[in-house]
């Protein structure tokens, strides 16, 4: 079965290049075939980056997923970006379950109607050499700088600064990451 994989893997690839003209996914990536794409247009994965099985990806046709090179997007990764950008560094490691929503509803200034017609939206863009722990949520307008890990289960909205773990809900600094 895990030979089957690949070929359809490497099919699905193939495919997405020759049929999408604004999609590159680099010959050495993966992108599991099981992968849910709508739009598929304006999507850059680069070398050896690997998007695992039931990765769902929802965007307009103005939206933008960028992945760098030796990333990985672990199983049930979730985007939701309509018409903003997701920007994915190299050396990024995604646990399993994490979402990111460009687009998020939001309680509105009258208060009348909650959540109707009422949206927070913004691009999300990760450095390099970041570690984000499964089942975190990431919020629009997020900014996670380079060598950053982030605990499971934490919820991230803002900027992250280089050099840090952060976790919780909301996400905090837990301490300085030692370099040797």
């Amino acid at each position: 079965m895990h030979f089957l994989n690949k070929v359809f893997n490497k099919f699905n690839r193939h495919y997405l290049n020759i049929c999408y003209k604004t999609i590159d996914i680099n010959e050495n990536a993966t992108l599991d075939y099981r992968c849910e794409i709508e739009e598929k247009n304006n999507i850059t994965i680069g070398k050896k980056s690997i998007l695992y099985k039931h990765v769902t990806i929802y965007k307009s046709a103005e939206g933008i997923v960028k992945i760098g090179n030796f990333s990985h997007v672990a199983p049930y990764g979730y985007f939701l970006i309509s018409n903003q950008k997701i920007v994915i560094g190299d050396n990024v490691a995604i646990a399993k379950n994490c979402a990111f929503f460009c687009i998020t509803n939001s309680i509105p200034k009258d208060k009348t109607m909650f959540f109707k017609d009422s949206y927070e939206v913004g691009d999300i863009l990760i450095g390099n050499n970041v570690f984000i722990g499964a089942n975190c949520v990431i919020l629009p307008s997020t900014i996670i700088e380079d060598n950053v890990v982030i605990a499971s289960n934490s919820t991230i909205k803002g900027q992250l600064k280089s050099g840090f773990l952060y976790g919780g809900n909301p996400v905090t600094i837990i301490k300085a990451l030692e370099y040797e």
